[in-house]
Parts: structure tokens; sequence; C-alpha cells
């Protein structure tokens, strides 16, 4: 009866049951990778080959960009899946009745599982972190131009949307490159009660003690329809850079420390 109480009675039986667990997994998520992925690419293929100077070398890196995010979706249903099949083979070949006649108990049958599942679960989160969030990115960089070459980041953010209280400011362009951060095409859109009463537009703005400095600054009146040249003014008082730079924060493309981090700053700047 003492070896009841031992989490793991038998070291084979244990290292027989996680071998089991593990392979029938892996198998389960190749399979399905290899299924995924090829009716993935037969309708991604077409728009790679699409663009000129595109050839094989793009689709292979295509696949080697996708697999990671369908590795990382699938795995979950391959434990599960690797799991029940585990489970049942050994039912089906009276294992699990041979176990407990040799005196294990339920909990140490399923201990080896426990122990295999908290290895895969170890694996996934490291794969996560090192693989699947820069391939994420990397891969929404390149379908953002059509699979065409991917421009060199100079810092340039585009149609930019952040909320200052009631109102809605637009930015056509965010520059983020430098100590300092400069707008264009700006549009601030003045809310009263939800409702749209002015819309404040400028050429370009950049930060200053109080808010945002406006060059070249018109407002539309919505009521009377009339449209004032204010120069240049100081508004948008109280939104930080801070909002514009992270506004295209995207969680799923950053390991989980940047992404603490970003989640920190996020919730400094409101």
């Amino acid at each position: 009866m003492m070896h009841q109480l031992h989490f793991f009675p038998s070291r084979t039986m244990a290292l027989y049951v996680g071998r089991l667990f593990l392979v029938r997994t892996f198998a389960i998520l190749f399979a399905l990778v290899l299924i995924l992925q090829t009716l993935d690419l037969l309708g991604e293929s077409g728009k790679i080959l699409a663009v000129a100077g595109n050839g094989d070398a793009e689709v292979w890196r295509y696949v080697g960009l996708r697999i990671p995010q369908i590795v990382e979706t699938f795995l979950p249903f391959s434990v599960l899946l690797g799991t029940i099949l585990t489970l049942a083979t050994l039912n089906q070949n009276s294992e699990v009745i041979a176990m407990k006649g040799a005196g294990m108990s339920a909990h140490q049958v399923l201990a080896p599982l426990f122990l295999a599942a908290f290895l895969v679960a170890g694996i996934s989160f490291a794969f996560n972190e090192r693989i699947v969030a820069r391939s994420t990115a990397a891969l929404a960089a390149w379908q953002k131009v059509q699979y065409a070459k991917v421009p060199v980041d100079n810092g340039v953010r585009s149609n930019i949307w952040v909320r200052a209280g009631d109102n809605l400011i637009n930015a056509a362009t965010v520059q983020t490159g430098g100590p300092l951060v400069t707008l264009t095409g700006v549009k601030i859109y003045e809310r009263s009660g939800g409702v749209l009463s002015s819309i404040l537009s400028a050429d370009s703005a950049r930060a200053v003690a109080g808010g945002w400095e406006l060059t070249n600054a018109k407002r539309f009146i919505r009521r009377s329809g009339t449209l004032q040249p204010l120069g240049t003014i100081v508004a948008a008082k109280g939104v930080t850079p801070d909002q514009f730079t992270l506004a295209q924060v995207k969680g799923d493309q950053l390991p989980f420390l940047q992404l603490k981090s970003a989640i920190d700053d996020l919730e400094a700047a409101g």
C-alpha cells in the first residue's frame, strides 16, 4: 500500500505513458500542420507569385512564417486529441486494468500525462516567445505590402487615431524617428455629448508644453458651415506623444515582457 503514496510508483510506467502521450500529440500536430499549411498555401501562393520578382524562395519564406502560427493555434487541439487517443489505447489494451491490478491509484495513472502536459506547455510558451511573435510581425509587415519587398522602417506611421476625452484625433502620418514626434495632416473632431460640433484641421503639429502646436490651423463649424482660419495655435491639451506612438501596438507580435511594458505605457498614457 505504501507505493500508492508515491506520485510515480514506477519510473518505467511513467516513461511509457508519457512517451505514448507525447508521440501521439506531436504526430497529430504534424498531420494538422501539413494539411492546413497545404490548404493555406493553395490560396496564398497565387498572390505571392503574382508580384513581379517573387518565386519559389518567397513561397518557402511564406511557409516558414506561417507554420509557427498554425502550430500555435492547433497545439492545444493536438494535446486534447493526444490525451484522448492515449487513454483510449491504454483502455483498449486493458493496460489501465493491469495498472489498477498492480495497485496503482487513478492519480498515479494520470500523473505522467500531467507531467508531459506541463512539458508541452513550457515548450509552447518558449516557442511563442521566441518564434511565433517574430514570425507574426514579419508576416504582417509582408502582407501589408501585398507580398512585395518590405520597405525599411523609417519611423513613419500612417492613419493613427487617438481619443482625447470626447474628441477624436486623426493624424495622416506620425513621424516617430528622432527625439520629437511630429504629426502631419491633423484633424481633431471636436464633439459635445457625442455629437460633432466642429473639425479642427492643421497641416502639421508638434508637441509643446501644454499640448500640441498646430500649424496653419482651420476650424470648420458644423452648424453654420463656416471655416475659420486660425493660424498657429495650441490645442489637444493633455494628449501625450505616447498616445500616438503606442496606437498601433499589436499584442500577438510582441514577446511577453515587451507586451507587458507596452500595456503599462498604454495605461500611463490613458
